[in-house]
Order: C-alpha cells, then structure tokens, then sequence
C-alpha cells in the first residue's frame, strides 16, 4: 500500500480516518500492516493491499494468528452476515476464480475500454483522481492510468491481487479489497468513479451505483455499463441455462463455458475472420456481421471463454433499459446525462454530480 492512500482512506463504520501501523515494508510501500480507527474496526494490509471486508481476519486467517497480539479487539465477521451476505459470498468466490484463471492481460484492451465510456476521450483522464469499482483482473484501471489518471481500484474477490500483479508497474495505481456497499473512502474523493460490467451483478445493482455517485466530488463524473434488456428471447434461453450452470462447481462451469466458446469461436468467430479477409467479398462481410463476432474477432479465444464463464457462472445477472438507466441518473441527481446503446448487448450510462446536491446512500 502507498502511504498516499491513506489520505482517502476512512473507517467504512464511522468515516473516520484509519490510524496505520506498518508490520512489513518494501521501500515507501506497507506490504503487511494494520488500520485501525477509534470505533474499533481493525482491518489487515496483507500483500500490499488493504483488505477492508467485514471478514478480512476470517480470509487472511494466517496474518490473524502470526499478528493475534497485535489486533485483539478484531472480531472475525463473515461475509454471510450482510443483508445480501449469501448473494456476495458466491459472487465473491465466483469471479475471484474467474480472474484468478483468466489472468492473462492478453491484449491492452484500449479499444474495448473506449467503447464502453464513449463519448469519453483519453484526454479526459491527466491530472484527474479515479475510481474503478469491481476491478476484476485490473484491464480498465490499467488504461485509464495509462491515460494519466491517478487510480483507485476495489474488488471484493480475490481478483484484486490480480490486479496487483498485472499493475505492479504502475505507480499511479491504488487498490483495497473492498465491498461497493462498504466503500472506505472520503465523500468527494474523486474526480470520476466507473463501473463497468459490475453493477448488474450486485443484489441491489442501484444502491451499488449510489455508493459510486457518493464518493464524487461535486461536478465530477460518473460513468456505468451494464446489460441490455434489448435481446429478451437471448436472455432468457441464458437465464435457462443459469438455473443449472450457476448450480455447479467452478470446474464444471469451466469446462462447460470452454465448450460453449469453442463452439462459438469455431461456428463464428473463425468464419468471420477468414472470410472478412477474402479479396472482394471481405469488405461485404465486415459491413454485414454483426458487432459481437466484430468485436471478439480482435481478441484470442481466451477472451471469448471468459466471457461464457461469466455468462454461465456469475450467480447474479440483471439486465436494464435506457429508461432504467435515466431513473438512476435522475434520483441521483446527476446532471447533463447520456445514456447509449453498445448494440444490442449492454447501455453505456454518464452523468456529472450537480453542485452541492446531497446524494443518499439509502435504499
């Protein structure tokens, strides 16, 4: 952890400022250490990452017990005991495996990351503070620091270390295994928060995102994708399908979303790609395919199979309309908002936090 981050960082109990205790260092960074705060919640730092879960000494159990003296009003709590605590211990378990081996940063995923913040440039970002919210295996956050934004990223799964790993070289990357619900951060610390392909998964996906809108500073900007309603007879074979996949174990749905991929990848993908590179008929083909085979004829098959994994395996999915989205930006009183179809697949959301306006974190 940068000491930086301590000056955003607050108690998610109280809003009060963590007191931090160093245990183990690697040059300006704390590798192992403590935040503490006055009300008594105590959260580990353990692999240069603070770990602000209500169970944090239930996950990292060995740092508990090598550090027991040291944190003896610290009261494992597991994640079951939240509202929605069962919905997120899978989620949690389910896309920690995920990223955990789909890890690979097979492409830098530039392209994709603009399309999914349109009309947003890389212009946008020098000079700005950002959060991304549910940081999977760190592919937006990577760009958008890139781009010159100073980053904060939060997961609540394991994949957060995935994110350490395939960011480490990026100075002005910032990251805390945390809950969206339970966000550690300053009122206003941001000059943009995003998130994208998250929220639909959440129990309650608009609380999530008036957290995001929360912890923006006045005038900031706040930008969101999620899944589109638009193919209804799509969705529902897939919700279908989910009543039994989301069932299995993690290997299963492994090995059934690399069929599901294979079959994609073979029937469409691979078609499309030779015959949009055909003299004379190509250019008719490229004009004609639809975008998802455009869009995955860019990337190695790798990136098609996680995407079934999550399909398959994710235990929570909604799916919105351009209407919903504008009742979200609406009762967070967001102004000079856009919300935008990417196909038929998902609805890009922005807006910018009025002057002054008070945002409820309530349901």
């Amino acid at each position: 952890m940068k000491l930086r981050l301590l000056e955003w960082l607050v108690c998610p109990a109280c809003s009060k400022p963590f007191s931090h205790t160093p245990l183990a260092c690697v040059g300006d960074e704390t590798t192992e250490g403590l935040l503490s705060c006055d009300c008594g919640c105590c959260y580990p730092i353990v692999g240069g990452i603070p770990r602000v879960v209500e169970d944090a000494f239930v996950l990292f159990s060995a740092f508990a017990e090598k550090y027991a003296d040291l944190i003896p009003n610290a009261r494992p709590v597991r994640v079951d005991n939240h509202p929605s605590g069962e919905a997120l211990r899978r989620t949690r378990e389910s896309f920690g495996y995920q990223w955990t081996a789909f890890s690979t940063m097979v492409v830098d995923f530039r392209e994709n990351f603009l399309e999914y913040i349109h009309p947003i440039k890389p212009s946008f970002f020098p000079g700005k503070r950002g959060l991304d919210v549910g940081c999977g295996f760190g592919r937006h956050i990577a760009n958008a620091a890139q781009f010159g934004a100073e980053m904060v990223g939060i997961d609540i799964s394991s994949a957060i270390d995935v994110t350490y790993e395939n960011t480490r070289n990026l100075s002005n990357v910032h990251l805390v295994q945390a809950d969206v619900y339970r966000m550690p951060f300053r009122r206003g610390t941001f000059d943009f928060a995003y998130s994208i392909g998250v929220l639909h998964h959440l129990p309650d996906p608009e609380a999530g995102f008036r957290q995001l809108v929360s912890v923006v500073r006045p005038e900031g900007v706040v930008f969101i994708w999620v899944y589109s309603k638009k193919r209804r007879v799509v969705n529902a074979l897939l919700e279908g399908a989910r009543m039994f996949t989301t069932r299995l174990s993690p290997r299963v749905q492994m090995a059934l979303s690399w069929v599901a991929a294979a079959v994609d990848w073979g029937g469409f993908v691979v078609p499309h790609r030779v015959l949009s590179g055909l003299p004379g008929i190509g250019p008719v083909v490229r004009r004609l395919t639809v975008p998802r085979l455009k869009v995955y004829g860019n990337y190695p098959f790798q990136v098609a199979w996680a995407d079934w994994f999550d399909r398959l395996a994710a235990p929570i999915r909604f799916y919105y309309n351009d209407k919903d989205l504008d009742a979200w930006l609406k009762r967070s009183d967001l102004g000079r908002t856009l919300v935008s179809p990417t196909g038929l697949f998902g609805w890009r959301a922005y807006g910018e936090r009025v002057k002054q306006a008070h945002i409820s974190t309530r349901s």
